[in-house]
């Protein structure tokens, strides 16, 4: 039987939250009502990673992070406690860093290292001869040896290039070369016959087609050995490499003798012979789809598995895989039926997840995306827009067209060197006409690729399944339209798709080929030109810019929620329910508290409009574009914590987020080349506003708190949703509280355990419900109402598991006067009944300091109930009975707490 957790608590392992700090914290999450730890990539990452996903070693658990005694220690408490272990594992890249010991091998011994077909890299690529690209260096090549900024060395680990705190191995080929050259230095007959005997260990050694690791090892040991004993080796030695630091032609013949080619860090912009994460140089993707590295990369995750320390896995970026479909499957055959297995997807507009997959879901992007739409009211999508042009002259309006645009950016500025592979690739594969003209198919291909409306197809044969066509047909109708002058390219790209009756064999592998490879860099393409530049250009709405969501998406009415969850519940009814994750772009509650606007675009306009005039007296002529203020506007109405209290602390996290937010954009700033008068600029606005500028602040703050008040019970509800809709609901670290964080690294921020422990510990003692209600809502700042909703439904769903894990979702129909302010529905199995009801579009009905309470905000408006429902319910927040045969008031339900979970079991 498949592990299916109730509820999943994400934890970001790292140097400062390590397995011990982890192992403190259990007692706290049992009594929360956490079932599963949810952890990032704890295996061996780059020294210092505070994210895991740089990994260097996948068969050990990162020293930094702890050891294997320790996850034992915990995995035998979990079982203990009932509860279990989700590990986040990432099979599509690994660091590219001296730490990577499989990598520095193939830079090595190249065609000798038994990881030369591990890495996803071109060797034949006409610029690079045979070598791997190592694009880490400051400046060209020739100015780095000019300015002696490489230096060879020695030592147990042989010969080695040392570029400040990089270190890369010397190839076993220099050996012959440099050993030579020391043997001319040597004076002593012995000290010639120790080396002479060391050369032929090493040439008997280099006659093997493959070099295993220990025995090179050993026989560098061996060779720095006899040089410690023999001081006319070491002597020679020390003679040779000061000879060849000091030479530069000698130092540039050595790094031609290397199986890679050190380049300046810019020059993959336009060149680049290995996939790589994005368009992130230090990390270099897998080439998973090749038996023997699937097999050698997942060792230690199936002795995970087989010994039950882990009882679930989430494999990042799916998307990047060649084929994904193949991998999924043999990962299932890896791990075993048992093993709870989600992937990280992300979702386009109407798009669903492959339903043949033998997994139980996503990771939960898409849930995040849904419950922000419902939270949006669809009359302030016209408005909003209205107001965004007026106030930002020359607004982009056209968000379409804006991706579209900044995709081809990203290939043109980024991507240059993969698109040129994909064209090698057409070319070598004789896949277009031999006579063509390469610039047209530059831009076809670039066109096509930029088109694609969504990360990826996917399939592994011919025909491609329809809904893969679906999509293929969707990106060559907008590329027709965006380029008409290349019809007859594209017409031909489009012939790539589909194998035709008189195509050869090997014609119908090379298009199929194509079409796979060529998936692997629409996800990357769409990542970087839509997450990672357009969100940060397109601000009529901040809260929709976010990973799984669209801000051309504004709004998702009752009915098609309840639809999506119905779905949900048809196909992956154990798909993870996220609402924060650690790649979100702002926190959960300030998404909740941005989505007010929707439903005050007149209040929000009239007072962003003063805002910017304010703000605008402490520009500078480099200070922030208009486009850019109202990004800035928008984001502090966000961050501030619910009591409005501004420190530097603040001011800090707000000035480093937007350095990093409008490099993203890359108009005014970019991390190539950064405008540090503009950033500047915009840092000092930010503390002129929130710590100088008084006028500001009192006109800022009470529109804030009207936004404040209703974002955190709109919080409520997402959080709610998030634990009884089918899925499993996960909390995102220090989530049980407000979460008002901006995009990581400001949300890896340490957690405060002991204030939650105490909250918890005085809500689990407390034994009078009614008054434990009210005193949670009357502070309101402090998050102890949060914390009160998870523990109540996390401890519910526990132990009604069977109700969330397979009771039918059931939408239920509102009646009266403010049947539009709540959503309703039921979860059913066999006898077990819950209500589930949730507020909306408040902003309405009651004032910024109100609680959707009694009949004097609801009046009539009612639940109705199925005809088989129960007529006896209970409140889980207070435990108030009811009674009903057809309908519950609101008003009954809301009575004491602004949202509302009913069961039909005595609690």
């Amino acid at each position: 039987m498949v592990y299916i957790p109730s509820s999943t608590y994400r934890v970001q392992l790292s140097p400062q939250f390590t397995l011990r700090d982890l192992k403190n914290i259990l007692p706290y999450l049992r009594d929360l009502g956490i079932s599963t730890i949810y952890a990032a990539p704890f295996f061996t990452a780059r020294p210092g990673s505070e994210h895991g996903y740089d990994v260097t070693d996948p068969h050990q658990i990162n020293p930094e992070v702890g050891t294997m005694e320790e996850l034992q220690e915990i995995a035998e408490e979990l079982k203990a406690q009932g509860m279990g272990w989700l590990q986040d594992i990432v099979p599509n890249h690994m660091a590219f860093h001296p730490n990577n010991a499989w990598l520095m091998d193939v830079l090595e011994k190249g065609q000798k290292s038994r990881y030369y077909t591990f890495f996803d890299v071109n060797f034949s690529h006409p610029d690079f001869e045979g070598q791997l690209m190592v694009p880490f260096l400051g400046g060209p090549l020739e100015e780095v040896v000019k300015a002696e900024q490489l230096k060879v060395t020695f030592d147990e680990h042989g010969f080695r290039l040392n570029y400040f705190d990089n270190i890369y191995p010397i190839s076993i080929d220099s050996y012959t070369f440099l050993l030579a050259r020391v043997a001319e230095k040597l004076s002593s007959d012995d000290g010639k016959t120790q080396l002479a005997e060391q050369v032929q260990k090493l040439e008997q050694l280099m006659a093997h087609d493959k070099l295993e690791p220990n025995d090179w090892k050993q026989t560098k040991e061996a060779l720095y050995q006899t040089a410690q004993r023999q001081p006319d080796i070491k002597q020679g030695l020390a003679t040779v490499l000061q000879g060849i630091n000091e030479d530069e032609s000698i130092l540039q013949k050595l790094l031609g003798q290397q199986y890679y080619i050190l380049s300046h860090w810019q020059e993959t912009e336009k060149k680049i012979n290995y996939r790589r994460f994005f368009t992130v140089n230090d990390l270099i993707c897998t080439a998973m789809e090749r038996e023997e590295v699937f097999t050698h990369y997942h060792q230690f995750i199936k002795e995970l598995c087989m010994r039950q320390l882990v009882q679930g896995l989430r494999v990042d970026h799916v998307d990047g895989l060649f084929d994904p479909d193949k991998y999924l499957t043999q990962l299932r055959e890896l791990a075993g039926e048992q093993v709870y297995l989600v992937v990280e997807k992300i979702l386009e507009g109407e798009e669903n997840m492959p339903d043949y997959w033998p997994i139980q879901g996503n990771s939960g992007y898409d849930f995040l995306a849904w419950v922000s739409n419902l939270y949006t009211d669809a009359e302030g999508e016209r408005k909003l827009t209205q107001v965004y042009r007026r106030l930002v002259p020359g607004a982009p309006l056209d968000y379409e067209g804006l991706v579209y645009e900044k995709k081809l950016l990203i290939l043109e500025n980024y991507m240059q060197g993969e698109l040129q592979s994909l064209l090698r690739l057409l070319r070598n594969c004789e896949l277009l006409p031999a006579s063509s003209v390469n610039e047209n198919w530059h831009h076809a291909l670039a066109t096509l690729l930029a088109s694609f409306p969504v990360y990826r197809i996917y399939g592994h044969t011919f025909p491609l399944m329809p809904e893969a066509m679906e999509v293929v047909d969707k990106a060559f109708a907008i590329a027709y339209e965006k380029a008409p002058n290349l019809k007859a390219e594209l017409e031909h790209l489009r012939t790539l798709f589909e194998s035709g009756n008189l195509d050869s064999e090997e014609q119908k592998r090379n298009k199929l080929y194509f079409v796979m490879r060529s998936q692997q860099f629409t996800g990357p393409l769409a990542a970087k030109g839509v997450e990672d530049t357009t969100f940060y250009n397109y601000n009529r709405l901040l809260a929709l810019n976010e990973v799984g969501n669209s801000p051309d998406v504004f709004n998702l009415d009752r009915r098609d929620f309840h639809e999506r969850m119905q779905y949900r519940m048809h196909i992956y009814p154990h798909s993870i329910n996220a609402t924060a994750t650690h790649d979100t772009k702002r926190g959960e509650g300030s998404r909740m508290r941005l989505q007010v606007l929707s439903e005050l675009p007149e209040e929000w306009e009239e007072n962003a409009k003063a805002w910017i005039q304010l703000a605008q007296r402490h520009s500078k002529a480099d200070g922030p574009t208009a486009n850019d203020l109202y990004f800035i506007l928008q984001t502090l109405l966000g961050v501030m914590p619910i009591d409005g209290q501004v420190d530097d602390t603040l001011v800090e996290r707000v000035q480093e987020y937007l350095v990093k937010a409008f490099r993203e954009a890359k108009v005014n700033t970019n991390w190539s080349e950064p405008n540090e008068g503009y950033e500047a600029a915009t840092k000092d606005l930010v503390k002129k506003l929130l710590q100088e500028d008084k006028e500001f602040m009192a006109s800022f703050l009470p529109f804030f708190r009207k936004t404040a008040h209703f974002g955190w019970i709109y919080s409520l509800c997402q959080t709610l949703l998030k634990t009884t809709c089918p899925g499993v609901p996960d909390v995102y670290q220090g989530c049980e509280f407000w979460d008002f964080s901006l995009v990581d690294p400001d949300n890896r921020r340490p957690v405060d355990y002991e204030l939650r422990q105490q909250f918890l510990q005085e809500i689990r003692e407390s034994k009078q419900p009614e008054e434990l209600l009210q005193q949670v809502l009357l502070s309101p700042t402090d998050a102890r109402v949060k914390l009160y909703l998870l523990h109540q439904v996390l401890h519910l769903r526990k132990a009604q598991k069977e109700l969330f894990d397979r009771g039918v979702y059931i939408p239920l129909q509102l009646k009266g006067k403010h049947s539009k302010q709540a959503m309703a529905f039921a979860r059913r199995h066999e006898e077990n009944w819950c209500l589930v009801v949730v507020p909306r579009l408040l902003t309405t009905i009651i004032s910024e300091n109100e609680l959707p309470l009694g009949e004097q905000v609801w009046g009539d408006t009612s639940i109705e109930l199925p005809a088989e429902a129960p007529q006896e319910w209970q409140l889980l927040f207070g435990g108030q009975h009811i009674q009903a045969k057809r309908a519950i008031p609101l008003a009954e339900i809301f009575k004491s707490f602004p949202v509302a979970l009913l069961t039909s079991t005595k609690l």
